[in-house]
C-alpha cells in the first residue's frame, strides 16, 4: 500500500560486475536486507501538489533545466507511468521549479519541498531505483549551504549518492543482451542519466565505464536542438574534469598543460556555427541564454589555466585569462539586461568570481583599466543577484569583501603605487605556444574595450615566460573560505556597485 517501505522481496537486484564469478552469489543465497525505516508515519496527504502547480514545475524543468539534465521527457510526466506517479519525483520537481521560476500562486517554500524529498528518499518510499536517481539529479538546483562546509545536504553529497546508486544498478555499463529493463527504462535514458551525472562535477573516471557518449538518436526528434547542447556540454565537462585534476596535482616542476589548452581550442572550434558565441555577429539580434550557459565552463577553464599565484592577495592573470573573463562579463551583462541572471545554475557564480579575479589583475595595466573596471562592475552586480539564490555565490561575495578589508593599503592604492601598473601589456603574456585568439574564434575587437586593446594595440602573439606554481588552489581557498557569521551580508547586498576599493 502507498507509504509502506520496501520489504526484502521488493529489493532490486544490483549490478554484480563482470568478473565472471558473481553469478554464483544469487540474491536468495545472500543475507537478507534489513527493512528501511517505515514510512507509515508520513502524512501523504500533505505531500499532494495541485495539478496546476505540478504542470508549472514540469514546464520550468523542461524549459530551463532539460538541456543540462535530460532525464525526463514531457511524456514521462503525463503518461501515467512510474515517473508521473512518483511522490519523490513530484517533490524534486517542485523544489527545482520553486527555486528557478517560482509561481505567483500560493505554494510551499523550497526548503519545505526539500525536507519532504529527503524524508521520502531516506524512508525508501520510491521503490524504482531509476526514478530515485532521476529525482536526485533535480536536487542539483538546490543549495542548502556554502560549499566550504561539510554537509549531507549539499549538491556534491547528493550527486555522489546518485553516482553510487547508478553504479549499483549498472548504469555505467551498456546493457547486455537479454537485459530486463525497469519500468520507464530505455537504453537511451540510461545514457542520458549517466552522462548527466558525469559533469556534476567530474567525480567519474571515464575508464570506469563503457557507456557510449550520447548522440542525437538518444533524444526525441522534437528535442534535437537541446540534444546538441547536452552532447557538447558532456564533451566540455570531460575537458574541465581533466583541467581540475591538473590543477590539483601539479607541482612547481609541472610544465604548462599544452594538451589541455589544445583540447579547449579544439572543443570550441568544432562547434557548429549556431552553437558558437554570437559576439562576432549582430549582438542585438541574438540572445540565447542556453547557448551562453554552454560556454561558461569553457571560459572558466581557460581562466583557471592562465592564472597563477602571486605574492599579492590576488593571483596573476595572463592574456588568455583576461580575454576569457571579458567574455564572461559580456555574457553576464546580457543576462542582467534581460533579468535572466537567476536561470544559470549555481556554478555560474564560480565562473563569475574567477572572472573578477582576472579582471582585477588586468586593471594593473593602464590601458586596460577603464574596460576592466566597467566589466568588474557588471560581474559584481551579477554576483550580488546570484547570492540571493546560491550560498556559493554568497560565499564568493563575502570573500571579496574580506579581500578588500584585509588589503592594507587598499587594492586601489596598491595598484596605483605598483610599478607594473604603468607597464605595457607584455607582462600579461606567457610562453606556451598557444595563441589566445584561438580560444575565441568568433569574437571581434567590438566585444569589449579589453578585446580591443589586447587584440589591436598589442596582439598576443609573442609570449614571455611565467612560473606555473602549485599553490593557486590554496590562494583561492584562503580568499573564499570564510564563515558566514563574521559578516554582515545584508550590508553587502545594499551596494549597487563594487566598493570603491575596487576602483
Amino acid at each position: 500500500m502507498p507509504g509502506q517501505a520496501s520489504n526484502v522481496e521488493d529489493q532490486e537486484q544490483g549490478y554484480l560486475g563482470q568478473s565472471g564469478f558473481m553469478h554464483i552469489f544469487r540474491p536468495s543465497q545472500s543475507s537478507p536486507i534489513l527493512n528501511p525505516s517505515p514510512s507509515q508515519a508520513l502524512d501523504l496527504t500533505r505531500l499532494t501538489i495541485s495539478p496546476v502547480l505540478r504542470q508549472g514545475f514540469a514546464e520550468t524543468y523542461l524549459e530551463y533545466c532539460y538541456p543540462w539534465c535530460p532525464v525526463l521527457e514531457h511524456e514521462d510526466l503525463h503518461s501515467g507511468g512510474p515517473f508521473s506517479k512518483s511522490l519523490l519525483l513530484q517533490q524534486a520537481l517542485a523544489l527545482l521549479g520553486s527555486i528557478i521560476n517560482p509561481p505567483r500562486l500560493r505554494h510551499d517554500s523550497p526548503q519545505t519541498y526539500y525536507e519532504r524529498f529527503k524524508s521520502l528518499f531516506h524512508r525508501n518510499h520510491e521503490r524504482n531505483a531509476l526514478v530515485r536517481i532521476v529525482a536526485i539529479t533535480l536536487v542539483y538546483w538546490w543549495c542548502a549551504g556554502p560549499p566550504n562546509l561539510v554537509s549531507m545536504d549539499s549538491q556534491y553529497w547528493w550527486n555522489s549518492v546518485a553516482v553510487r546508486m547508478a553504479q549499483e544498478i549498472g548504469l555505467h555499463r551498456e546493457p547486455s543482451s537479454g537485459y530486463t529493463s525497469r519500468p520507464g527504462e530505455t537504453a537511451s535514458l540510461r545514457r542520458r542519466i549517466w552522462w548527466t551525472l558525469f559533469g556534476r562535477p567530474c567525480i567519474i573516471h571515464p575508464d570506469d565505464c563503457d557507456v557510449r557518449l550520447p548522440t542525437i538518436e538518444d533524444f526525441p526528434h522534437a528535442a534535437t536542438s537541446r540534444a546538441e547542447l547536452f552532447i557538447n556540454w558532456v564533451k566540455i565537462c570531460a575537458v574541465v574534469g581533466d583541467v581540475s585534476r591538473y590543477l590539483v596535482q601539479r607541482t612547481e616542476s609541472t610544465p604548462f598543460p599544452f594538451d589541455l589548452a589544445q583540447r579547449l581550442i579544439e572543443w570550441v572550434q568544432a562547434l557548429p556555427a549556431h552553437l558558437r558565441l554570437p559576439f562576432g555577429t549582430d549582438q542585438a539580434s541574438r540572445f540565447d541564454r542556453l547557448l551562453y550557459q554552454l560556454h561558461l565552463p569553457h571560459l572558466g577553464a581557460i581562466t583557471l589555466l592562465y592564472v597563477s599565484p602571486s605574492a599579492q592577495s590576488l593571483p596573476k592573470a595572463y592574456t588568455a585569462a583576461i580575454l576569457s573573463a571579458s567574455c564572461v562579463a559580456r555574457i553576464v551583462e546580457d543576462y542582467l539586461v534581460r533579468g535572466s541572471i537567476r536561470f544559470p545554475n549555481g556554478v555560474a557564480g564560480w565562473y563569475n568570481s574567477i572572472a573578477i579575479l582576472a579582471l582585477l589583475h588586468a586593471r594593473r595595466v593602464r590601458s586596460l583599466e577603464p574596460g576592466a573596471s566597467e566589466q568588474i562592475d557588471v560581474l559584481y552586480l551579477a554576483l550580488k543577484e546570484m547570492a540571493k539564490l546560491w550560498h556559493s555565490s554568497k560565499m564568493f561575495l563575502i570573500g571579496f569583501d574580506k579581500l578588500l578589508k584585509d588589503s592594507h593599503p587598499p587594492i586601489n592604492r596598491t595598484m596605483a603605487n605598483n610599478a607594473e601598473r604603468g607597464s605595457g601589456l607584455d607582462e600579461l603574456t606567457v610562453e606556451n605556444g598557444v595563441n589566445p585568439r584561438d580560444f575565441f574564434p568568433t569574437t571581434t575587437v567590438e566585444i569589449s574595450q579589453i578585446f580591443k586593446v589586447l587584440l589591436t594595440e598589442n596582439p598576443p602573439s609573442t609570449f614571455r615566460g611565467a612560473k606555473w606554481t602549485n599553490d593557486l588552489s590554496m590562494q583561492l581557498h584562503d580568499l573564499f573560505d570564510q564563515p558566514y557569521d563574521e559578516f554582515n551580508f545584508d550590508a553587502l547586498m545594499t551596494y549597487t556597485r563594487p566598493p570603491e576599493e575596487f576602483h
